[in-house]
């Protein structure tokens, strides 16, 4: 690359951060997702847009900056690589085992489901031609994991049950739609069990990898990562592009290798600190993949293909969220975990693009079917994070139609859930809203008071069950919890979940109700703090601050006394609690290795 192109290539690269950055503060100003805004971005300095505007009004606009998709490409493809690799680290191997056998038959039947629907629909409603037919199909049956994991991660509820559940469906389906790829040119692939054998023999050699590697060799090399803080950046990263060099001379997409790299560290003690430590990477590469999503998308050459567009609309509204509801429910997940899935997963999948653009450089596809076929993409991962935010209003409007079916509610359609079945109606003096280290800690400390807590971890509600705590599954934002605890009744409610806008929720709904309850809560920001107090809480701990203060007095206590005594008893003490911590720790990963293997 000569001098000239670096510079367009920096120059574009800069007016994608730019375009997202503005776009971005505007959607947040604005209390929208800023998966939103980063799209938005992408079409206002995308070349439809721009044609467009200079179309009519007559304005030479030929000094305004254009930004060349092939430049930004391989970036883009990193953007879903790395957001991959950063799931796979807080999936944990173990916890996605327990739902994988849903997933892989899930996965498949959806997609199956979803194809043969499509492509009938397609021959007698949209008039297509056999081979559009099955290639709209294709592209529609397959779910974003991109914008999925985003949603999840952001919400912190990767490690929900329903979290779960479209992690795995989702990337059986990215396995499924990477076999489609090359099978839509040269149907002679389908008869050919060689090209799926060495697809299962490549990922299954990459998880022997992953395993070996975590089992035998991480440890060696992390083992000393606290003096070393470089290498958690460093190291992780090092591994994520190794896997996805492995994964492409294999045939499977970076992505997946990304994936099962992320996988491969996930068991280790330090995962935590490896998933802060390169997320900047992830959100920096993640940026750049939706704002040229949204540079890919033509708004204004659709009318020709407005049959296709409104027949992919009803499949992935409709048609592909009721197959995955059903199925979820068969499984035995209930409605509310089922119907969350199902509206999660309603956004195509990023790889469509690639099988839409396959299709239509080798002229399978017109230009009206594409354009659609695009617009509909991008349509689909707009219209996701509004359903994935009212996702408990939606489901109670369904509880109230899925109610008079009084099957739904049988014990077999919750089997995989009765655990988490609770009374209709909940009372006691204490709730605490997350069963984390702050919230499990508090309910310890509090145990005798029988306090119930609410957290959407599976784990965490099974471990709390087992001490006896009354603890309840779901999400803190969802009312129908709300309405079986009587808030009326209870004097003291501890917000210790990460998620503010839930932490909010949660805090004015009960203060409605009880205007004399007391409210402990957690903020990570003076924002945070301030908005907490103006919403009428009680107390607000910000960890960061009273870490901060608890130095500052330690050292002015030292300043004036000139005395260690104090400091080294409290050293003695925390060493003590550490050691103790860090064995149960290692137990547990120890214990999660050996399920695994």
């Amino acid at each position: 690359m000569n001098s000239p192109d670096i510079l367009a290539f920096l120059w574009e690269l800069g007016l994608i951060l730019v375009a997202a950055t503005i776009l971005s503060a505007i959607t947040r100003r604005l209390k929208q997702p800023p998966l939103v805004g980063y799209i938005i971005a992408g079409i206002l300095i995308g070349p439809y847009f721009l044609n467009f505007l200079a179309e009519k009004t007559g304005l030479n606009i030929s000094f305004l900056p254009r930004v060349d998709i092939t430049n930004i490409a391989m970036l883009s493809q990193l953007g879903v690589a790395f957001l991959l690799f950063s799931v796979g680290i807080d999936s944990d191997l173990f916890k996605l085992k327990k739902v994988g056998k849903v997933a892989i038959i899930g996965g498949f039947l959806q997609v199956t489901l979803t194809v043969l629907l499509t492509l009938l629909l397609g021959r007698i409603f949209a008039f297509l031609g056999f081979l559009e037919a099955l290639y709209l199909a294709v592209i529609l049956s397959c779910s974003s994991t991109m914008l999925i994991l985003k949603l999840l991660s952001d919400s912190f509820a990767i490690n929900t049950l329903h979290g779960r559940l479209v992690t795995g469906i989702s990337l059986v389906q990215d396995a499924l739609i990477v076999l489609f790829i090359p099978v839509l040119l040269d149907f002679s692939l389908i008869s050919n069990i060689a090209v799926f054998l060495r697809f299962i023999l490549s990922g299954a050699y990459l998880l022997g990898l992953a395993l070996f590697l975590n089992r035998y060799l991480y440890p060696k090399i992390f083992s000393k990562s606290t003096l070393n803080p470089e290498l958690l950046f460093l190291g992780p990263l090092s591994i994520c592009f190794a896997f996805m060099f492995i994964s492409e001379s294999l045939g499977i997409t970076i992505a997946m290798g990304a994936f099962i790299a992320g996988l491969s560290l996930s068991a280790l003690p330090y995962s935590f600190e490896i998933s802060n430590e390169t997320r900047g990477v992830r959100d920096f590469f993640v940026t750049i993949f939706f704002v040229t999503l949204g540079m890919q998308l033509n708004l204004f050459y659709i009318p020709t293909g407005l049959s296709i567009v409104l027949l992919s609309l009803a499949v992935i509204l409709i048609i592909k969220p009721l197959i995955t509801y059903i199925i979820c429910l068969f499984a035995g997940y209930g409605h509310q975990i089922s119907l969350a899935a199902a509206l999660i997963l309603i956004p195509v999948s990023e790889y469509s693009f690639l099988l839409a653009s396959q299709g239509y450089s080798h002229g399978l596809l017109s230009t009206s079917f594409y354009s659609a076929t695009i617009f509909v993409i991008g349509i689909s991962m707009i219209i996701t994070p509004y359903f994935f935010k009212y996702k408990d209003e939606l489901a109670e409007a369904f509880a109230k139609f899925s109610g008079k079916m009084p099957s739904f509610g049988g014990e077999f359609f919750r089997r995989n859930i009765k655990r988490f079945d609770e009374p209709q109606s909940l009372s006691s003096n204490i709730v605490i809203v997350g069963g984390g280290v702050m919230g499990g800690s508090a309910a310890r400390f509090l145990h005798r008071e029988k306090p119930i807590v609410i957290d959407h971890d599976p784990d965490v509600i099974d471990a709390l069950k087992k001490e006896g705590f009354e603890a309840i599954y779901g999400d803190a934002e969802n009312k129908l919890i709300w309405k079986r605890i009587n808030f009326a009744d209870v004097k003291v409610l501890i917000l210790a979940i990460p998620k503010f806008d839930a932490v909010i929720s949660v805090l004015r709904y009960a203060k409605k109700v009880n205007p004399n309850i007391v409210v402990f809560a957690r903020a990570h920001s003076f924002h945070e703090a301030k908005e907490l107090y103006n919403a009428n809480a009680d107390f607000v701990c910000m960890p960061e601050a009273v870490g901060s203060n608890i130095i500052v007095k330690e050292v002015a206590e030292y300043l004036h006394s000139g005395s260690l005594a104090r400091i080294r008893a409290l050293h003695t003490e925390l060493m003590h609690y550490l050691e103790e911590t860090s064995k149960k720790h290692e137990k547990h990963h120890f214990k999660q290795r050996n399920n695994l293997v």
